[in-house]
């Protein structure tokens, strides 16, 4: 077959490596099925893995990219048809099977979902991992009885990818969001994705309880900035956990979980159940459509894979 250029990343005896190379597609085997690939998104664990910084691959070499969207051109699976639209995220990609940094990539069927009909590849792209990541989390406050009534949910990290989102569709359902970002000149932009507030930094909270602040909240950055969330959550709230940028560590009593029955929650976008995967997708194409407001703010820049740096 036809070679072509792809992001590949090499973790082996002769150290770490990462560009663009030429590499050839593999013909699907049973229950496998090839996409041309129109889009891909950048996410945090693609700039770990794309830049040696943890390790993020299972094996290697592998192509990088932890989600794509783009169309069916070769099938060996009852699962779809030569021509569907189709969108991956997590189920390996980029991990340790060949991500959406090339033009085309062969992967399970089961891992692939149609694209809702209200998007595009490019619009499901522009959520991405991070869009549905904060829709999962969205998803499981609400199933455990998170209402707006509730009070306010603090967002940390919202000017990331999960925050952005996670900030726009949590305002979308009603509630009013209070957004954490130590970025500056972020409160237009945030408040434009529906925040009400925009604060730098949230409370430092001293002991083992302090006051109960906040409806619930969705956290990206570990660390004190979540135990500090977790003290100051009103009964009943809900806190999902997303992620670890500031630590992954927890340094928390128990106090607000047996005297307010504060409940910390968890998701994950790489290991979802395929069934919560297409519901969650299902509803980002129906009752939680970003509006086009979020997708113009949210697109940093689109870059061509030919850009992308050699190896």
């Amino acid at each position: 077959m036809k070679t072509f250029k792809a992001f590949r990343i090499h973790q082996d005896g002769r150290g770490f490596r990462a560009g663009l190379e030429d590499a050839a597609p593999a013909a699907p085997a049973d229950g496998e099925i090839m996409v041309a690939v129109a889009y891909s998104s950048i996410n945090y664990k693609d700039a770990l893995a794309g830049t040696g910084s943890a390790p993020i691959l299972r094996k290697s070499p592998l192509t990088g990219g932890i989600d794509l969207a783009g169309e069916v051109i070769e099938s060996r699976s009852p699962r779809f048809e030569a021509g569907e639209q189709v969108l991956v995220n997590g189920g390996g990609l980029g991990e340790n099977l060949n991500g959406g940094y090339a033009p085309r990539a062969t992967l399970p069927a089961e891992i692939a979902i149609p694209i809702p009909r209200t998007l595009d590849a490019r619009k499901a792209m522009l959520i991405g991992t991070a869009g549905f990541t904060a829709a999962l989390a969205v998803r499981q406050m609400r199933r455990n009885g998170q209402e707006p009534a509730m009070g306010p949910v603090l967002v940390s990290g919202a000017s990331g990818g999960v925050g952005s989102f996670a900030t726009h569709l949590l305002a979308q359902l009603g509630f009013e969001v209070v957004a954490v970002s130590r970025k500056k000149n972020v409160e237009a932009y945030l408040r434009g994705l529906g925040a009400a507030e925009v604060i730098g930094a949230a409370e430092i909270v001293a002991g083992d309880l302090g006051k109960g602040r906040w409806g619930g909240g969705i956290d990206s950055l570990g660390g004190a900035t979540l135990a500090n969330l977790l003290k100051s959550t009103r009964p009943q709230g809900n806190v999902v956990s997303v992620g670890l940028v500031q630590s992954s560590d927890l340094r928390v009593s128990v106090m607000p979980f047996i005297i307010r029955g504060v409940n910390l929650l968890g998701v994950t976008s790489t290991n979802c159940p395929p069934a919560v995967k297409r519901e969650v997708w299902e509803t980002l194409g129906g009752e939680a459509l970003p509006q086009q407001a979020c997708f113009d703010a949210v697109l940093a820049q689109e870059v061509p894979l030919a850009d992308l740096p050699a190896c």
